[in-house]
């Protein structure tokens, strides 16, 4: 028989490590040593001393990933002459653990900090020229492998490596880890290298036929197996997947981790893990449906369900680069996927860092940090992958575990919103000891074990991800849950699985924010049309491959300039006319060098045509739809207010006034203060707390016993609370304090809108849940903005509708919030309002927030030397004197509903300059327009400069408290300030105020100076 045939499509190709299923760490020589000494010679010695102790546990399903053989009592036997095959063959491999575990032991026995340089004559024998001794910066002292020098030692064995071939029974396959390949008469055992070229020509045969005969002498089949090799075969064709040549970019999943991006000029497969078909399975993609060329694999993270050998040395005659992260060189637990690759026959592999690029035709990938599912180990070769094709995007988060929300926003910063996210929710992982165990040299005690999971994120940190990155589409993958998995991941689910539920939760949030999300299960196929206009992102990304072009000659020199300019707060665009687009420019007085101006109007063709290409369209936005309140919100029946009350809820306490707040609210009242903080847990929660208060030195004690830390958060339905938790704080609490707001005066309103304006309409759905509660809103001055036709003078009765909608997303989502106020008191809702103007350190100690304009002009006037000789206004208000203030007016009966908190008695700079000559500080007075331009200097020469950020605040005529400048708005506050002067000393900004300033700062080192005696 000599006619071409294929290979049946259910046929298994398994590879073999001294018989046991290969993994990544079966592979390079001490990780392989360690697994052989610590797992698969205890096992096989387990299972030979008790096997019916196996064979019982694995009935039971939570077991199956266990260390327990699966095979009856009857193969002891055969288990007991692989053991003591493997004592024999392996030898080397164990003395080489043996001497591993022995040197760990001499480094921890070693003097802390001494020089290394003595134990190198100590370095057990089989590892002497093959490791380097280190210390950390910590002088914690650690072995480092010389990996690629244990590749071509004795150490490396590629006769240890072997292929087991055999038909598959739709998706019953046993759990593969923990139990050795014995002989069958079912399969066929290869002795053969994975690197061996003849593994690629039998995969081939998946999709291309040979003659039988040809590859039955190629595999060197002997007469008695003939008869089962021939079984593996067919003349029926396979049904392979058509070329792509559609559009669309096309996203198909299947199954776990791996999911094919496509466009018809490139393929991209993440985490490859291929199932077998089954006739009467459930509905999947299998290798019949790959693109007959794959030309990027790309690998987050060396666990066996993600790095699956069985997978890709099938497809290794298809894959043309494979990309991986890069390990921590020469670690134990972590060791290098390229060296590993390189040695089972892979010849093209890209090992990329964090934010490196990769260029393609229709666009590019990159590598970003991967946090979680490791146990707090440090590994290095993880990465997710963000996939930008044809100006979409799909990130392939995998087990990510959205631990620190902050990395998020810094990477959405430089990429933006994503189109597709792919997240991994196995919130419940295994103990780290499970996949790492063999290769810890230390026992681990239970109870730390239990603490550091191989876990992915929870529906909290799940939504936080969502809300960071706003993908139009979210998908929960990677949960191991298709039947063919399981015997690789052991993860069998029912529906009170934690995974199952935090994913439901995940899922739910985002169909109530509009985005398209499910679980993924078993294959699904996505299209997404091309964003013609893709966004303005990778001139942030500083990598080799982005910024190649010298000169001022490519694309990559048209997004330097945008980012010179960009760091600048040089802001360019396009307005568009019925003709041609004219290129806009806004910049800083004097910021606008000569040779930037002579680059804008020599690039200004190139410019222009940039920016077409590359602009995101600015969406409108619908200003009456954003400040409409829900309808749903409606104040209970009846709504009588409590004479006094016991429980309050603030929110922001962990915020600078906020701390504040908190403190009088607990000094001036004896109610239960609730404190919505953002955080992962109760624990964390109250240690941010008390560490904030305790950094304001405003910290008691005696705080902890009315102090009650929820963990929720503003952007999130419900204040981020479960039903029953939201209902039972709306229950205990009699009023509201709503002072948290997410601050940052760079980012857009759609940004802040789900802290800032719909965390407000919650904040107003609670109180009017259960019983009526008062709101005390703390806003802004900034809020108002200027028309042609607005009063100048800007009154608390002051009409909202008669102003402009402000600039700047934090200035018009307090806007919005506040119309959300107005509504809720039009339904009935008692609201009081207060603005607050510029605040300024407590009075006391001169405790400052960092981010406060006075104090970054205090260091700022003692860095630069100089203070403009023309006084510029003064008008802060102490934080304590706003905290007190908020407070003692919250308590009144009085028909005011909104109060203006500014300082009524302004002065101007010169209080700082006098102040400052009599501590000793050398400043000069110099005009305003040289200081200026003082700054003007330090922001293209030092953007690091404390002043840096001031610039756009600082106006090119110099003003001052008197001379007001054309249509500045002017808040007057006479009516909140009658009331205060019957409450409260009112403020005063003078010499002793700046003194206890100035001093706080000589007291934190940020001044160097002597106080005057």
């Amino acid at each position: 028989m000599n006619q071409p045939l294929y290979l049946k499509p259910n046929v298994i190709i398994e590879p073999l490590f001294n018989q046991w299923y290969a993994w990544s760490y079966l592979i390079s020589p001490a990780t392989a040593a360690m697994y052989i000494a610590d797992s698969h010679v205890p096992i096989m010695q387990s299972f030979i001393a008790a096997p019916q102790v196996h064979r019982d546990t694995l009935k039971n399903p939570a077991m199956i990933g266990g260390p327990f053989i699966n095979y009856p009592p009857s193969r002891v036997e055969d288990i007991r002459v692989l053991l003591e095959t493997t004592q024999k063959q392996q030898a080397q491999m164990l003395e080489l653990a043996q001497a591993i575990q022995d040197l760990e032991k001499l480094l921890a026995a070693h003097l802390q900090g001494y020089s290394l340089e003595p134990l190198y004559g100590k370095i057990p024998p089989p590892l002497k020229g093959y490791v380097e001794l280190v210390q950390d910066s910590n002088n914690h002292p650690s072995i480092r492998f010389i990996e690629g020098l244990l590749y071509r030692s004795p150490y490396y064995n590629p006769g240890n490596q072997s292929v087991n071939m055999y038909l598959g029974d739709g998706d019953k396959r046993a759990f593969v880890l923990s139990t050795p390949r014995l002989p069958d008469e079912e399969s066929i055992h290869f002795n053969m290298a994975f690197s061996d070229r003849r593994l690629d020509q039998l995969s081939q045969m998946r999709h291309t036929p040979q003659p039988y005969n040809d590859i039955r002498d190629t595999l060197q089949i002997q007469p008695h197996q003939e008869s089962l090799f021939a079984e593996f075969f067919t003349t029926t064709p396979p049904n392979l997947e058509p070329d792509y040549t559609e559009e669309a970019v096309r996203v198909r999943y299947f199954g776990h981790a791996c999911v094919l991006i496509q466009t018809k000029s490139v393929s991209i497969l993440c985490d490859p893990i291929i199932s077998y078909p089954h006739a009467s399975g459930m509905n999947r993609y299998t290798y019949e449906n790959l693109p007959r060329v794959i030309d990027y694999v790309i690998l987050t993270h060396n666990h066996q369900d993600h790095v699956m050998l069985e997978t890709l040395l099938q497809l290794r005659h298809k894959i043309k680069t494979v990309v991986v992260p890069k390990s921590n060189k020469g670690m134990l637990i972590d060791p290098s996927l390229k060296l590993m690759l390189q040695q089972i026959g892979f010849t093209d592999i890209r090992e990329i860092d964090d934010l490196e690029v990769i260029n393609l035709t229709d666009g590019y990938i990159t590598a970003l940090p991967f946090l979680g599912e490791h146990g707090d180990l440090n590994i290095g070769a993880k990465a997710a992958y963000l996939v930008n094709l044809k100006g979409r995007s799909i990130l392939c988060a995998a087990d990510s575990n959205n631990i620190e929300p902050q990395l998020y926003n810094h990477l959405q910063q430089i990429f933006g919103d994503i189109d597709v996210l792919f997240i991994g929710m196995e919130c419940e992982g295994a103990p780290y000891t499970w996949a790492y165990g063999a290769l810890l040299t230390n026992q681990v005690p239970r109870k730390i074990a239990q603490t550091r999971r191989l876990d992915g994120s929870n529906s909290s940190r799940a939504i936080a991800l969502v809300q960071e990155l706003k993908p139009q589409q979210v998908y929960v993958y990677a949960m191991g849950q298709e039947p063919w998995l399981t015997f690789i991941t052991s993860i069998i689910y029912t529906p009170e699985s934690l995974a199952i539920i935090e994913s439901n939760k995940l899922i739910e949030y985002c169909h109530s924010q509009g985005i398209l999300s499910e679980r993924l299960y078993g294959c699904k196929e996505i299209f997404l049309t091309p964003n013609t206009q893709s966004s303005f992102i990778l001139a942030n990304i500083k990598t080799p491959s982005l910024l190649q072009g010298e000169g001022w000659g490519g694309v990559s020199s048209i997004q330097s300039l945008l980012s010179e300019l960009q760091s600048l707060d040089i802001r360019i665009w396009l307005e568009d006319t019925e003709s041609i687009p004219k290129l806009r420019c806004n910049a800083p007085k004097g910021v606008l060098t000569p040779n930037l101006k002579t680059q804008l109007q020599e690039r200004k063709a190139e410019i222009i045509e940039f920016l077409q290409n590359c602009q995101q369209p600015k969406l409108a936005i619908d200003w009456e739809q954003e400040t409409t309140l829900d309808p749903t919100i409606i104040p209970p029946s009846p709504t009588s207010l409590p004479a006094s009350y016991s429980s309050l809820l603030l929110t922001g306490a962990t915020g600078f006034i906020g701390a504040f707040l908190l403190r009088e609210i607990l000094n001036k009242t004896t109610a239960s203060v609730y404190c919505l903080i953002k955080a992962n847990n109760l624990e964390t929660a109250t240690q941010r707390l008390i560490k904030t208060l305790q950094d304001y030195q405003i910290w008691d004690s005696s705080y902890l016993e009315r102090i009650i830390p929820i963990v929720g958060d503003l952007a999130q339905p419900k204040l981020g609370l479960s039903e029953l938790e939201f209902q039972n704080l709306a229950n205990q609490i009699d009023v509201i304090y709503h002072n948290g707001a997410r601050v940052n005066h760079t980012e857009p309103y759609n940004r802040l809108k789900p802290a800032n304006v719909l965390g407000t309409q919650e904040i107003f759905r609670l109180a009017s849940q259960s019983k009526l509660k008062p709101v005390h809103l703390i806003s802004s001055t900034s809020i108002f903005a200027a028309n042609k036709n607005s009063n100048f003078q800007v009154t608390e009765d002051a009409n909202l509708d008669d102003y402009s909608i402000p600039i700047g997303g934090y200035p018009q989502s307090k806007w919005a919030a506040e119309k959300l106020a107005i509504t809720a008191t039009k339904r009935g809702i008692p609201v009081k309002i207060y603005r607050v103007g510029a605040v300024s350190g407590d009075s006391q100690t001169g405790v400052f927030n960092q981010n406060d304009f006075l104090y970054k002009l205090l260091l700022g006037y003692v860095q630069l030397g100089s203070i403009p000789d023309t006084p510029m206004p003064l008008e802060i208000l102490p934080v304590d004197y706003v905290a007190r203030a908020i407070v003692e007016l919250s308590k009144i009966t009085s028909t005011q509903q909104i109060f203006h908190i500014i300082q009524p008695k302004p002065t101007t700079s010169d209080i700082v300059f006098e102040q400052l000559k009599k501590i000793g500080i050398q400043i000069e007075k110099i005009s305003y327009e040289q200081w200026r331009n003082q700054i003007l200097q330090i922001a293209q020469n030092s953007p690091e400069h404390i002043l840096y950020p001031l610039i756009p605040l600082l106006p090119r005529q110099r003003t001052t408290n008197q001379t007001p400048t054309k249509n500045k708005l002017q808040f007057d506050n006479s009516k909140t300030q009658n009331l205060l002067n019957q409450l409260i000393t009112p403020p005063i900004i003078n010499e002793t105020l700046i003194q206890t300033y100035l001093s706080h700062l000589i007291q934190k080192n940020w001044i160097k100076t002597k106080l005057p005696s």
